[in-house]
């Protein structure tokens, strides 16, 4: 049975399409070559460009297949997709209508796909459209067994699991922590205090959450998300510079979203996620441009009274978090 000849493919995670993409790329193209494979960056890439490459006649090879990531033109956002100049939807629309059949083309998005959109209903008529849901942490830790089980090393049940709660959502960190351990491990069983010891707590992805929970005024989130990070392991100096840099990172959100740039382009402009940058915005309506500066500055002395022994790192953020106001 051969494949649909358009794939639409998204999840909330990136490399979770990726990889649920190459998995049924390599039934079909278990050889690949310049001339049966080509990727593009749809962040990067024109969609005539896309759609020019769709409607080309493979050569020296029966079919071909076309992976473009990013298809943020095929996303869910509050904010208009704005074409680059000389860019347009027409052909593209054309090409999902009437699609090669000497072509398989997939489609990656990340983040929800629009369901009102003119290019998606197009795929639904003519391909197929599949949600890659992200494992759960005990489908995490059964794939942590079995892959350990299969290069005849073992792994705790508990450090199994301890590596699912590490990673969190993250399925593209997940597989690169795997071979890491087992690494590590040298042939022998992979233990907790391993785990412990080479996988970082998700401290960026709560310290983002930390900052928005700040920035929505929901002070007592922030307590919740501070203990958790205390929990395991993480020290105030180290929390005091990332979650500067969070509100360094939403301050350039708010300017570059007040100079009128979309979702996308400032998410392409600060090389980060436009589901990131959509949800800073809709965390900061009601946050005059002045608080961030106000802020940064109450963190630089809580560092500093816990650098110079006023005060342990707990007792001054704790104080940084009672004190804390938005207004």
């Amino acid at each position: 049975m051969m494949p649909e000849m358009i794939t639409l493919l998204y999840s909330s995670d990136a490399t979770m399409t990726r990889y649920a993409a190459l998995l049924s790329i390599h039934k079909t193209f278990p050889i690949r070559d310049e001339f049966n494979y080509v990727r593009f960056n749809m962040a990067e890439t024109r969609l005539n460009e896309l759609a020019d490459e769709c409607n080309f006649i493979p050569l020296g090879t029966d079919r071909k297949c076309v992976l473009a990531s990013d298809c943020a033109f095929l996303a869910k956002s509050k904010t208009k997709y704005k074409l680059a100049e000389g860019d347009s939807f027409d052909r593209l629309l054309a090409y999902f209508q009437s699609p090669s059949e000497f072509v398989d083309l997939y489609l990656l998005v990340k983040g929800e796909i629009d369901p009102k959109n003119e290019l998606v209903k197009a795929i639904k008529n003519t391909g197929t459209i599949k949600e890659i849901l992200l494992p759960t942490e005990d489908e995490l830790a059964e794939k942590a067994t079995r892959y350990f089980a299969s290069k005849g090393a073992g792994i705790e049940p508990e450090a199994a699991r301890e590596i699912a709660r590490r990673v969190g959502v993250d399925y593209g960190r997940f597989m690169n922590e795997l071979p890491k351990l087992l690494n590590y491990a040298n042939g022998e069983q992979v233990r907790l205090e391993s785990v412990k010891l080479l996988v970082a707590p998700k401290e960026e992805d709560d310290t983002f959450a930390l900052s928005n929970a700040l920035v929505r005024g929901d002070v007592k989130k922030a307590i919740s998300i501070y203990r958790d990070l205390k929990a395991h392991s993480l020290e105030e100096v180290r929390l005091i510079n990332m979650l500067a840099n969070q509100f360094v990172f939403l301050d350039e959100v708010r300017y570059l979203d007040a100079k009128g740039l979309s979702s996308q382009q400032i998410a392409s402009e600060l090389a980060t996620s436009p589901k990131r940058v959509e949800i800073s915005l809709r965390n900061m309506y009601r946050i005059k441009p002045d608080v961030f500066p106000r802020i940064l500055e109450e963190l630089y002395v809580c560092e500093k009274a816990i650098l110079t022994g006023q005060s342990d790192g707990e007792f001054a953020f704790m104080r940084f978090l009672a004190n804390y106001d938005i207004a």
